[in-house]
């Protein structure tokens, strides 16, 4: 978990970066870019969700799904889970980090858990939700330094619904 969680946060980073320098230079995404408007399309995984801002739909670092990237989000990742957790686990999960400021939810089809800790290279904000859409878990995470960009996930995550 941790080495997957510090692959993460090196992920997002250099992703948030090319992003943003993207976004700068007005060169176009990976896959599409699209305006807060309207939902935005996982193709891959048949769902949409609503993301503020323009970001853009990549592949999934690892597993089934999509990495999107934005500047009101930072880097977040959508992908069918591996194996469907509780949240129970995934707090168990979250004390290798000695977190701080846990918020946990239970959603009408899943869970969302929250919280940040500080660690080498400063403070890390951590998001994971679990959701069951249509017979499938999905998972919607990210781990940033930025409390705003990772509250937006949180938020966007709960509304991961079939397109």
């Amino acid at each position: 978990m941790i080495r997957t969680s510090l692959l993460f946060i090196a992920i997002a980073s250099l992703a948030t970066t090319t992003a943003c320098s993207k976004k700068k230079e007005g060169e176009g995404g990976a896959a599409k870019s699209s305006e807060s408007a309207g939902p935005t399309k996982l193709p891959k995984l048949g769902l949409s969700i609503d993301v503020p801002g323009d970001v853009t739909v990549g592949d999934a670092v690892m597993g089934e799904g999509h990495m999107l990237t934005g500047a009101d989000v930072g880097a977040m990742q959508i992908e069918v889970a591996e194996k469907p957790e509780t949240l129970d686990e995934a707090k168990s999960d979250a004390d290798m980090y000695t977190p701080k400021n846990v918020k946990a939810d239970k959603l009408a089809d899943g869970w969302a858990l929250s919280f940040d800790n500080t660690g080498g290279a400063g403070a890390n904000y951590f998001v994971e939700v679990r959701r069951e859409i249509g017979g499938k878990t999905y998972k919607c995470s990210t781990t940033q330094g930025d409390k705003d960009r990772a509250a937006a996930v949180l938020v966007a995550c709960k509304t991961l619904k079939k397109s």
